[in-house]
């Protein structure tokens, strides 16, 4: 329908159906608005050609839905807004033509992947700025270039001289600088495909001046810190990740220890405080003065001339059973203390079914006590006296 008086929209309804279109061309009419996102169903599409309309606003980013596209042409448009990157994902194009609207902002990198594009790739007469990205010079079957009336700025790639399919190149009216490529296309190319530009050398034929060593250098200057920086870039990223990696290890890693903490405390609190896999004297320190109140009488269960016995129940469960030195002179309390310490060393070294088990014990200048097993019956002298007033009762009724 090319060539025609045709005005309006472009109907999305076009798209849901004709699915199975392979060629669509409107151009050279009077078509106002968006490309309609829609047209990205067209699976089977394989040339759309909207040139030389009135179209507006951005090229819809579902044009890197056409993998089967060969043929692209928006030229004389006035569409706006970056070149969508999607762009990059018609791998099957060999004829691509943008010239002659106003796209803005950078060639994206990914253009470089349409290693397909033989024919023409025309950028020209549109708004890009930026460097020529390096990406490009993988287009080695590509035979027509034109990055004319731009911004484009710096040095041309040297991955260009790549490029020997290309036979015609058109960078005119930017403010490229440096060196030109050394293969054919650049060196036949008329001096009006290098016009306009910051400071290009190196074809004396074409009016370039020739490339002095500070030129020369500056160049390899650049492509050595691209070097560099496409060598560090991975390093660092990769040190950067790493370094987020045992970050979040760590992180992990005190969350465990914490959790294996607070586990051990809860086993603590429902289990045998004097296990050694998880003693602590601390704990077990407070847990004998919280559980006599301080060695209040009312938890007494017995004296004797240097000590005192009392009967505490942890916060376990577990019953246990507390020796507590009395305090005495200054004199006594050195025999009584000799006397601690050698009950101490006696019980360390003993373990024998009918002694009571010995647990631990603290010395402290306000108290010093020993720790043992509780046992239920009371002491052996309070059982044999029982013992014996029975045996004198019944002997006192016979």
């Amino acid at each position: 329908m090319s060539n025609n008086e045709i005005t309006g929209r472009i109907p999305p309804e076009l798209a849901g159906n004709s699915s199975r279109l392979q060629r669509l061309d409107l151009s050279s009419n009077h078509l106002i608005g968006e490309i309609p996102q829609e047209l990205g169903k067209m699976k089977a599409l394989s040339s759309l050609n909207l040139s030389h309309n009135q179209l507006s606003g951005r090229l819809p980013s579902e044009i890197g839905k056409f993998s089967n596209l060969r043929e692209l042409d928006l030229s004389a448009n006035n569409l706006t807004r970056p070149i969508p990157e999607q762009l990059g994902d018609c791998f099957k194009m060999i004829y691509l033509h943008l010239g002659k609207n106003r796209f803005n902002g950078s060639i994206p990198k990914r253009m470089g992947n349409l290693i397909s594009l033989q024919l023409l790739m025309d950028l020209s007469h549109n708004q890009l700025l930026g460097e020529i990205p390096s990406e490009i010079g993988q287009l080695h079957s590509l035979e027509i270039l034109s990055l004319s009336h731009h911004v484009l700025f710096g040095f041309i790639p040297s991955s260009l001289e790549k490029m020997l399919s290309l036979t015609s190149i058109d960078i005119s009216y930017n403010e490229l600088e440096g060196p030109i490529p050394k293969i054919k296309a650049f060196e036949d190319a008329p001096r009006e495909a290098f016009t306009h530009n910051k400071a290009l050398c190196g074809n004396a034929a074409k009016g370039l001046p020739s490339c002095n060593s500070s030129m020369i250098e500056k160049r390899n200057t650049e492509k050595k810190h691209m070097l560099v920086i496409y060598i560090l870039l991975p390093i660092l990223s990769a040190m950067f990740l790493l370094f987020i990696l045992i970050g979040i290890a760590f992180a992990f890693q005190r969350k465990a220890k914490k959790k294996i903490e607070m586990g051990q405390t809860e086993r603590i609190d429902q289990g045998d405080l004097f296990a050694i896999c998880r003693y602590d004297g601390r704990i077990v320190h407070e847990n004998i003065i919280e559980a006599t109140e301080n060695f209040d009488d009312k938890h007494c269960i017995g004296k004797g001339a240097y000590e005192s016995l009392y009967k505490a129940t942890l916060s376990t469960g577990q019953v246990v059973a507390v020796k507590k030195l009395h305090p005495l002179q200054e004199d006594a309390e050195m025999v009584n203390k000799k006397h601690f310490t050698n009950e101490i060393h006696a019980l360390t070294e003993i373990r024998h079914r009918n002694i009571v088990k010995f647990y631990g014990f603290c010395s402290h200048v306000w108290h010093s006590f020993l720790v043992y097993e509780y046992l239920e019956r009371g002491s052996l002298a309070k059982i044999l006296g029982d013992v014996r007033g029975q045996q004198i009762w019944i002997g006192s009724r016979e």
